[in-house]
């Protein structure tokens, strides 16, 4: 009988020293709640309602889990702006979802500022769990969010650690971020990694980086620094990343490197392996993979209760009616051609402003809006972020410049695949009131032909005021650096460009935007072809 009790008592302690944690992550929700599209209502995968279930089932698998999410949380979908901007008496959505969840951490990304941080403070305070930053710092170098939160799970000591992108100030107004700066997530990270190990005994550290891959040779101050996170600090387990939108399953240097798919497309798993050692734990395994919901995938009730007063309103909000509408609105042909949907776009854009000029991206590869009535649920499609309009004035040899930028969205017209994947159609920008050409036979840099201005050739040293949206002129796309933009904007409206779209509309019985045939590419391209290319 002793015999037996000494094999029990050295199996127990051997199953003592080895434990298995796993830690799910999200990223990049949006405000993404139900199973469908906002706009078409469409079914789809995705969604808090879906990833919950997800969620939960993975827990079932293993009691030692950890729920993270790398930020861009609290803006994008219609239910944010009515929640952040209309309904504020009412829970932020996907807090109350995460926290009944039990989520232990969530990093803040960049479009945690989109409402200001009045509303990013108020939800804060919402969270039953922290939201990360270790590289935010007010004007005086104190910390502007948690750097990190420690947990144990199974007598493991596991410190989380956040990050945001560094280029912040780049993607929302300088009001939303008042006294806060931003470092390079490396540097941040050095003595922060260190000294959790050394000095508060982490056995695990995990971050949470709201920032996508990037190069290992990146810039100090670079937008997505993950690899560099990964190639330049040593004592991480494993990195959560997001920003991106892109679904990520990787590693570099044996550190697990994943990304959920954003709006909840797909969960990120990471499971640890550790054995403790002489006192200390360490990981003897790792491994990582993304979990897709599918079309059997339920949706979680308690996630349905949840949001179910603001989903409500919500939708009384979209499907507001709105015009009647005399043309189709099809972004299909929209960056082959002139067409209402970019007519519709640049004409809020010139109106609001006073500019001579517009610049504007396609807002999407399939959006389709009938001709017929309408409701606002359709518009809102068009401009589903917080940018407003700005005016800018700029010479004729920068408007140039500026059309030539964005002309790389294209490859050379006898190529097989016609876009360029390495400039994405929002960073696609066409500009309305003057008239061009661009030549797809001409390499990058020498493709806009015939550039004039109410008949007459544009001189380069003409001037012209042009309105851009505030994420272009904040350095999205890269267009204020090709052009060698550096002044002050004459202008910002107070309004959103969606709300600017949505003011036009709605004050209107009918719309009937009309075109203008300003530009063309040479060759022209057509419709069969464009169509097969977006398949």
């Amino acid at each position: 009988m002793r015999h037996w009790f000494w094999i029990l008592f050295i199996a127990w302690g051997l199953q003592a020293q080895e434990a298995r944690i796993q830690i799910l992550g999200t990223t990049d929700m949006h405000g993404h709640v139900m199973a469908e599209d906002t706009f078409s209502l469409q079914p789809a995968d995705q969604g808090w309602a879906k990833i919950a279930t997800l969620i939960r089932r993975q827990q079932t698998l293993n009691r030692n889990t950890i729920l993270v999410d790398c930020g861009d949380t609290i803006q994008g979908e219609p239910i944010n702006y009515v929640r952040n901007a209309l309904r504020r008496d009412l829970p932020e959505p996907s807090v109350a979802i995460m926290n009944a969840l039990g989520y232990a951490a969530m990093t803040v990304g960049n479009h945690e500022y989109d409402f200001g941080l009045e509303v990013l403070r108020e939800v804060e305070k919402q969270a039953a769990f922290p939201f990360l930053s270790a590289n935010t710092m007010d004007a005086k170098g104190k910390p502007g969010f948690p750097s990190h939160t420690m947990l144990t799970v199974a007598g493991v000591r596991v410190a989380l650690v956040g990050f945001t992108t560094p280029q912040v100030p780049a993607m929302t107004e300088p009001g939303n971020y008042a006294g806060l700066v931003f470092q390079d997530i490396v540097v941040a990270a050095r003595t922060l990694v260190s000294r959790l190990r050394e000095k508060e005994k982490a056995d695990l550290v995990i971050a949470l980086v709201h920032s996508g891959l990037g190069d290992l040779n990146g810039r100090e101050g670079s937008e997505n620094a993950a690899l560099r996170l990964a190639d330049q600090v040593p004592g991480l387990d494993a990195i959560f990343t997001g920003h991106t939108h892109q679904p990520i399953q990787t590693e570099h240097k044996g550190i697990p490197i994943l990304q959920a798919h954003s709006y909840g497309r797909a969960l990120a798993v990471v499971d640890l392996d550790l054995r403790q050692e002489k006192g200390r734990w360490r990981v003897v395994a790792s491994s990582g993979r993304l979990v897709k919901p599918d079309d059997q995938t339920a949706s979680d009730p308690e996630v349905l209760r949840l949001t179910s007063d603001l989903r409500t309103a919500t939708n009384r909000y979209l499907d507001t009616a709105a015009t009647n509408l005399l043309v189709d609105l099809d972004s299909r042909w929209s960056r082959m051609e002139d067409t209402p949907i970019m007519q519709l776009i640049h004409q809020v854009q010139r109106q609001a402003t006073g500019a001579q000029l517009s610049a504007a991206a396609s807002p999407g590869t399939k959006l389709f809006i009938p001709k017929g009535p309408t409701s606002v649920r359709q518009f809102y499609a068009l401009s589903p972020y917080e940018s407003q309009v700005a005016r800018i004035r700029i010479t004729g040899d920068q408007l140039k410049r500026y059309l030539e930028h964005g002309a790389r969205h294209y490859t050379r017209s006898w190529e097989p695949e016609l876009y360029n994947r390495e400039v994405p159609f929002y960073n696609y920008d066409m500009v309305d009131g003057v008239n061009y050409v661009l030549d797809l036979g001409k390499p990058v840099g020498s493709r806009v032909v015939n550039l004039a201005y109410q008949g007459q050739p544009v001189k380069p040293d003409q001037t012209f005021t042009l309105a851009i949206s505030t994420y272009r002129l904040r350095g999205g796309g890269d267009y204020m650096s090709a052009i060698g933009f550096t002044g002050a904007p004459e202008l910002i409206t107070r309004a959103s460009q969606r709300n600017l779209i949505l003011e036009h509309v709605l004050g209107r019985p009918t719309l009937n935007p009309a075109l203008t045939n300003s530009w063309r590419t040479l060759p022209y391209l057509d419709r069969e072809r464009v169509s097969n290319l977006a398949r």
